[in-house]
């Protein structure tokens, strides 16, 4: 960088796949940001839609738009992060919306002390229809035992020195997507402590597209072997992560069963839930184990 150019504080990475109905609300939601020091990247992971057409009007010169080959999620969020001029790297999918404080609020916390804070959550809600909002965040205390358990941080809300990430990108392994950040988040779990911000800054809304669940049972025994195989490749992640591997293996289980069972293959459900309590019983105290219940439940009725 040359001149009197200043670096901006946050880089905000968006990979975005045929969305062009919605990337325009969620960029918008990141130009609405209270704190201005920031640039966006939007990288085009090969769309075949309109998208390129869409955001061909945006003039705000913090905005970056690139298109790339499809390679899936974890390879568009690399190139972003390759391009990326800020101190901290921030994530959010061409679907998500960012509240107008997500900036300001990851700045002050990330500010709040001389040394520099390694990576960070801001806290998110998952909005559904006709049903009660969901918070989503973690106790720092126990950050190693959550991620073990599953992946609440998602990517939005995750803040990470530029430094870090380029020494530890996602997984561009095409067969892991949908898993990809929730490997990246236990190797930098196993190297740096986390940061969290309890307030909810930013929202993911459920809706059809959106919608990860899959009833390929090959491709969801593929998805935990190599999210468990590559994390563990990681010599930090043997030493900090050996003792909970059963544990991470178990709600993996529970999370393959729970898309079968709303897949409705109820018995291949059973199969995984018994394989999970088999491995590590305490996971029938989780919300996830009292899901896969009440839709095994409705599948029985309604077959009845």
């Amino acid at each position: 960088m040359s001149g009197n150019v200043v670096a901006p504080f946050f880089s905000v990475v968006i990979p975005t796949y045929n969305r062009s109905g919605l990337v325009m609300d969620t960029l918008q939601s990141v130009f609405n940001q209270t704190f201005e020091n920031f640039e966006l990247l939007l990288v085009d992971d090969g769309s075949t839609d309109d998208t390129e057409a869409v955001v061909s009007n945006i003039t705000d010169a913090r905005f970056r738009y690139f298109k790339k080959n499809n390679q899936e999620r974890g390879a568009a969020r690399n190139f972003g992060v390759l391009q990326a001029k800020g101190k901290y790297i921030t994530f959010c999918d061409s679907d998500d919306l960012l509240y107008p404080d997500y900036l300001k609020n990851a700045f002050e916390t990330l500010t709040k002390t001389e040394s520099e804070i390694p990576w960070m959550h801001l806290a998110y809600e998952i909005k559904r229809s006709n049903l009660p909002s969901i918070k989503m965040s973690i106790d720092p205390s126990e950050y190693i035992v959550t991620l073990a358990k599953g992946n609440p941080l998602s990517c939005m809300g995750v803040f990470v020195l530029r430094n870090i990430i380029l020494n530890n990108l996602f997984n561009e392994d095409r067969y892991l997507s949908g898993s990809e950040d929730w490997e990246l988040w236990v190797r930098l779990a196993s190297q740096y402590p986390i940061t969290i911000d309890k307030r909810i800054s930013a929202c993911l809304i459920m809706h059809e597209g959106r919608s990860v669940l899959t009833g390929d049972e090959l491709k969801l025994q593929l998805r935990k072997f190599l999210s468990i195989g590559y994390a563990f490749d990681e010599k930090s992640v043997q030493v900090v992560f050996a003792k909970y591997r059963n544990m991470m293996e178990a709600y993996f289980d529970t999370y393959i069963s729970l898309h079968l069972v709303l897949d409705k293959q109820n018995l291949k459900a059973y199969k995984y839930l018994f394989k999970a309590i088999a491995k590590y019983p305490s996971c029938v105290f989780e919300r996830r184990f009292l899901a896969i219940i009440k839709h095994w439940s409705i599948n029985i009725l309604h077959f009845n």
